[in-house]
């Protein structure tokens, strides 16, 4: 990173610390420039558990920093051989995810989190250095990024920023703000147990053990630390981002109750008074902050009725569950389940709970066992109001054994009624800001009021809807669900002419190109590219994209079925329509598209009065579509009196449909399907001109049906 000498800046009267940058770095104008640009935006953070830094010097061609020098101990020198007492492990692990939740909202990930970059100073205070700058500093790749340390070692192991790289950085793979939480629980393993979780004698060994190994529990190796530390630690070291904890903050507020529930003990006193007075105040500010957010959700602990120790497991697994399984879920934002612990015991009020938590929206479940047969009750309210969002009830037999396949059955029910697009808490969420004028809104409540229009789906609805998300990404270049939100809403001008500018297709692939790259694990930036792929006849690539978005979110039920909708339009319509079956059996609640692959399967088959039970559960009022395939149906089974007023729907919502049918049906299906449904319209009393079209306009769209 460079050499750093301590200074005096006479101007000020102050001592400072220089950092003056590698000649690699100085000579090299595109390196350069990435670095002015990511100090510039690391100066604009100020907290006290980061260094600060105050400006980016030139003399005589020597590049270097200006920060606060901080006098002290880097924490790899203050860990013990056997770790840190547990009051200091709290204290300080504090103080870094404080840290990290502050930069991480700001958009600015550190990717070389390490106890060489965390310095403790005399008075106890911790500071975290060369944050953000490991991004631009660093080499590119694995080989050159390995060091190995030159003391204080033994020989042979290898240390430095691979020991603290995530899997993902391992991998080459596209980083988030997880990377830090999988370095940060490293750390505290480290400061826990004097030692690192993964360890090798080479670069390849410990690129293995950190890919594969699970490490032991820091409770195996030290009896005095408590479980929920542990716990806390075992999930940001989950391998996989997904199932990690989502954000730093949430492992501040972990930290937060662990130090609350902490045993006071007289040697340590004055730590850990100061610990607990640092968490009520962080506490305090961060519950204040979800308040005025607002839309916070918040899952209590299920509970079990009875003594049965295997019900009480299922109580916790599904609580535990559907939290990680909310947080999949990128525009939600779930409290960590540690701040929830404490309502496991006692019976509160659930608006004095989001009160007490910050969140509006509270879920609480409940388990009793009779005999051979279980049943959950789960409730989700409005703590603002008191209203009751959704509640169910699911009977189950209770086997045992069968513990983790009852998970696997409930929770993804749960989650996808609640969470997806559709489900009862974005509708919900939408519903709130609705009133608020496109100019009103928050990026936030942008993307919520788009999913407004996901169940309306009228012109009227897209125009606002897109409105307030061109805003949204304008005021935040780099908001990943923005984009992707924005990207739909384009490729419904495309597909629906909704509101049409020019090159809708154009946009709606910028737009999807712009939310993957922000975030390339964010299923609904992965969902939006498949759809921007699929409409440009790019059939394959839409279909790889579509894995990656359904591997990222099992749970996004509305995002299944599209992709399943895509898959079918695609030419795979047993894979496509099995996905969408699929999700019908395990969210009742959906919107009306849904059924639209189901219908065309049918009617290309033949089946027209199937086709017709299918089309009439399409219940979309402002969409041309619903209307359509009423027609084609109604035409071929010969009803004319009903075709006649589904057509009259059609021509009222699109006018201009009988000059661009070919056209309109052109962007969903192959030419064969769209003379198919042109027969049926015009059976139905539709005049439609032109010659029938018996070959794809491009030869290798059907090439790329057969591929699928």
């Amino acid at each position: 990173m460079g050499e750093v000498y301590r200074a005096t800046d006479p101007k000020l009267g102050r001592e400072v610390a220089l950092k003056v940058l590698p000649a690699e770095v100085a000579h090299d104008p595109e390196r350069l420039a990435r670095f002015r640009h990511e100090a510039k935006a690391l100066a604009q953070l100020d907290h006290p558990n980061i260094v600060t830094i105050y400006s980016v010097e030139e003399s005589a061609g020597i590049h270097f920093l200006t920060m606060q020098l901080v006098e002290g101990q880097p924490l790899n020198r203050v860990i013990p051989q056997r770790g840190l007492p547990l009051e200091q492990i709290v204290e300080i692990a504090r103080a870094l995810a404080d840290a990290l939740a502050a930069a991480h909202e700001k958009g600015i990930v550190h990717r070389d989190l390490k106890p060489a970059n965390v310095m403790v100073t005399d008075d106890g205070r911790v500071k975290v250095l060369d944050f953000g700058l490991a991004k631009d500093l660093h080499a590119a790749n694995f080989g050159e990024a390995t060091l190995t340390s030159t003391s204080d070692t033994q020989a042979g192991v290898v240390m430095g920023t691979p020991a603290y790289m995530s899997p993902e950085q391992i991998s080459g793979r596209p980083l988030d703000h997880r990377t830090d939480i999988f370095s940060l629980g490293i750390v505290l393993h480290e400061m826990a147990t004097g030692r690192r979780p993964f360890e090798g004698t080479s670069s390849a060994e410990l690129a293995s053990a950190i890919l594969r190994d699970v490490p032991p529990a820091v409770t195996d190796v030290r009896s005095d630390l408590p479980s929920d530390l542990a716990r806390i630690i075992r999930r940001c070291l989950e391998k996989d981002p997904r199932h990690r904890v989502q954000t730093a903050r949430d492992v501040s507020n972990d930290f937060r109750d662990l130090v609350l529930q902490a045993p006071h003990k007289a040697s340590t006193q004055a730590t850990i008074s100061r610990a607990v007075s640092a968490a009520d105040s962080s506490s305090a500010h961060a519950d204040s902050a979800r308040a005025e957010e607002g839309f916070w959700v918040a899952v209590l602990p299920f509970k079990a009725t009875g003594s049965s120790t295997e019900l009480a497991a299922l109580a916790e697994g599904l609580s535990e569950e559907i939290v990680t399984g909310l947080s999949r879920f990128s525009y939600l934002r779930v409290i960590a389940r540690g701040s929830t612990l404490r309502y496991a015991s006692q019976t509160t009020d659930l608006r004095t709970v989001g009160k007490e938590l910050g969140a509006r929206y509270v879920m609480e479940g409940s388990l009793r066992q009779v005999g051979g047969r279980l049943r959950v009750a789960v409730q989700l309210v409005d703590t603002t109001s008191g209203t009751d969002l959704w509640a169910e009830t699911y009977d189950r037999a209770f086997v045992s054994e069968e513990i983790f396949a009852l998970q696997d059955d409930l929770v993804p029910r749960i989650v996808s009624t609640v969470a997806d697009r559709y489900g009862i808490l974005p509708q919900t969420m939408s519903e709130v800001v609705r009133s608020k004028g496109s100019g009103q809104l928050s990026p936030y409540e942008a993307v919520l009021r788009g999913f407004s229009y996901i169940e309306r789906a009228t012109p009227e609805e897209h125009a606002v809807a897109r409105a307030g998300l061109e805003q949204a990404v304008q005021n935040v270049p780099g908001y990943a669900d923005g984009w992707a939100m924005l990207a739909y809403l384009y490729k419904d001008e495309y597909s629906f002419g909704f509101n049409a500018q020019p090159d809708p297709l154009g946009r709606t692939l910028q737009a999807a190109r712009r939310a993957v790259d922000a975030e390339p694990s964010n299923p609904l930036a992965q969902a939006a590219m498949a759809w921007a792929l699929f409409l440009r006849k790019e059939f394959q690539a839409s279909r790889n994209a579509s894995d990656q978005a359904i591997a990222l979110n099992p749970m996004d039920a509305t995002t299944l079925a599209e992709m399943g909708r895509l898959m079918a339009f695609a030419g795979d319509w047993e894979g496509g329509c099995a996905l969408v079956e699929r999700v019908l059996q395990f969210k009742p609640r959906h919107p009306g598209r849904i059924w639209f692959p189901l219908f065309h399967n049918a009617y290309r088959k033949g089946d027209y009065r199937g086709a017709l039970s299918i089309a009439l559960k399409v219940s979309m009022p402002g969409n041309w579509a619903t209307y359509l395939v009423r027609a084609a149906a109604h035409g071929q089974l010969g009803e004319r009196e009903p075709a006649q007023k589904a057509l009259k729907e059609l021509i009222t919502l699109k006018p201009d449909f009988a000059q661009v049918a070919r056209e309109a049906l052109g962007v969903w299906h192959d030419p064969e399907h769209v003379e198919h449904l042109i027969d049926g319209l015009r059976k139905a009393g539709l005049k439609i001109g032109g010659e029938k079209r018996s070959a794809p306009v491009n030869p290798a769209v059907k090439t790329n049906r057969k591929m699928l």
